[in-house]
């Protein structure tokens, strides 16, 4: 029997999950994950029924009319913040964390895959990260995953994964011919723009470069899906502070949400709709109508808060940062449900001078790949060489000025220059040193991100000279080796950074 490795991705919005197939070399959708008929991308969202059963998807969101206390939506957004927590009715008021829920979405996940194919265990899994995420989140979706039972094969970033399933099974690369590809990927919560130089051999072989990545780590689908819930609420004349009522006012946030998302892929099919809900508001039936909507409406809406302008300015930097011309790019590649707005598809059209390509379901792209690059892993017969760079710069503090040691897109296992330290006397015995990712000079909460630590043993660098060198592992992706160096440039020791 095959082994059964499967590819996740694991959106903001949706997820997607694939198995890979070794008699057809390729990634397969796992039907029936989340109550869809119709399609096998189900929707990111839990409810919680007991200690042991969750359930996922469309199933979800009908049990969340009736207690929406025990629904959760939205929570890859929250992994990472240590403060968040929530009390869970039907687990006795028992307080979780965001990393407890994403826990039972992962072991429902396991379940359902392991009952489809006939209680066969999963051998591993690549799950995707967007690549901006941080080490923090790699470090912890990683953990998710593994706590919920499953072993992780490694994670790879969307528009990698995005890259390899267009490219490996598109008709119209050629072989034997290098191509500049850019990946639009705007999800549901992030935003990527990713140029890769590409080679596709045959139909089992190929190599993919990273050249560049930019984006913005926290704008997507349901950014603007908020900036439409905003103006619904402007109507209806109501605030989330004015429902008086907790378990109301969740349900009315869950099911405004789902209204603006409607309404937002109707406007991608049609010039104008009318707009027309009702919903429970401190025990009062209140009426949404506007009619005649339009999509200039919702395109003003975009302009007015910047979405297009963030847009713009990441599409700039992920070209010219690397000496490139939108010109030179080959094909443009659109990932994630939210890169089909018609006004954004636009804007990435006239910049490049060129026509999008998409596969049919834009939804799938990531999670196939995730699934193929899983075949990797352990089918000799897909030759597939991926060259990954780091996403950020990572170095240390000087003051409040951020010092770059690793640069933005070094190769994974690739050494970075030495850079000197200085022992504050002759007689420190030890120096703690912090290190960080950012892409901004100074340090700040918002755009700078601590990832860990090294103590020095000053006794070793009797000079009072240290160098220093960082290298990102490929095989360790989360892990950040850091080797010391004395005046000589002799390699003296080398560590894993530790955990900030």
């Amino acid at each position: 029997m095959d082994k059964l490795i499967l590819g996740i991705d694991f959106g903001t919005s949706t997820n997607f999950v694939t198995k890979y197939d070794f008699n057809r070399k390729d990634a397969v959708a796992v039907d029936n994950m989340g109550g869809y008929t119709s399609s096998n991308i189900f929707d990111n969202c839990i409810f919680i029924e007991n200690e042991n059963n969750f359930v996922l998807g469309e199933t979800a969101k009908n049990k969340m009319h009736s207690s929406p206390e025990n629904y959760f939506e939205d929570i890859k957004r929250f992994i990472i913040d240590d403060k968040k927590s929530y009390r869970i009715p039907n687990l006795g008021n028992k307080e979780v964390t965001p990393i407890d829920i994403a826990t039972m979405i992962f072991k429902t996940i396991k379940k359902k895959v392991e009952e489809n194919y006939g209680g066969q265990e999963i051998d591993g899994v690549v799950v995707t990260v967007p690549y901006s995420y941080s080490k923090k989140y790699r470090e912890r979706i990683k953990q998710i995953v593994e706590s919920a039972g499953i072993h992780v094969i490694k994670l790879v970033e969307e528009p990698v994964a995005a890259a390899i399933s267009y490219g490996l099974f598109s008709k119209d690369i050629q072989t034997n011919k290098k191509e500049k590809i850019a990946v639009f990927d705007l999800g549901g919560g992030t935003f990527d723009i990713t140029i890769f130089n590409f080679e596709k051999k045959d139909e089992q072989t190929a190599r993919i470069e990273v050249l560049n990545t930019d984006g913005v780590e926290k704008l997507g689908g349901k950014t603007i899906d908020e900036l439409l819930a905003k103006k619904f609420m402007n109507e209806l004349g109501v605030e989330y502070t004015d429902f008086t009522k907790e378990k109301e006012r969740i349900k009315f946030q869950t099911e405004l949400q789902q209204a603006t998302k409607r309404y937002k892929e109707e406007l991608s099919n049609q010039e104008e709709i009318d707009i027309y809900d009702t919903f429970t508001i401190n025990s009062k039936l209140k009426e949404l109508e506007i009619d005649e909507f339009s999509r200039d409406d919702f395109n003003e809406i975009l302009k007015n808060n910047n979405i297009l302008g963030q847009i713009e300015d990441a599409l700039d930097r992920a070209i010219y940062d690397i000496d490139l011309e939108p010109s030179d790019i080959d094909r443009v590649v659109l990932a994630g449900g939210s890169s089909n707005i018609p006004i954004i598809k636009e804007l990435v059209e006239d910049f490049f001078g060129i026509t999008t390509e998409s596969k049919k379901n834009l939804g799938e792209l990531v999670g196939h790949g995730a699934g193929i690059l899983a075949g990797l892993a352990y089918d000799n017969n897909l030759n597939y060489e991926v060259i990954r760079k780091t996403s950020k710069n990572i170095g240390i503090a000087k003051g409040n000025i951020f010092k770059p040691i690793l640069f933005k897109n070094t190769k994974y296992g690739e050494q970075s220059a030495l850079y000197p330290l200085k022992l504050v006397n002759k007689d420190e015995t030890e120096l703690i040193v912090n290190f960080y990712e950012s892409d901004v000079k100074r340090i700040d909460n918002e755009n700078c991100e601590k990832i860990g630590k090294v103590i020095i043993d000053g006794t070793k660098f009797p000079t009072n000279t240290i160098y220093i060198s960082l290298e990102r592992e490929d095989e360790k992706e989360s892990k950040l080796r850091v080797r010391f160096f004395d005046d000589k440039k002799q390699l003296v020791e080398d560590e894993y950074l530790e955990d900030a």
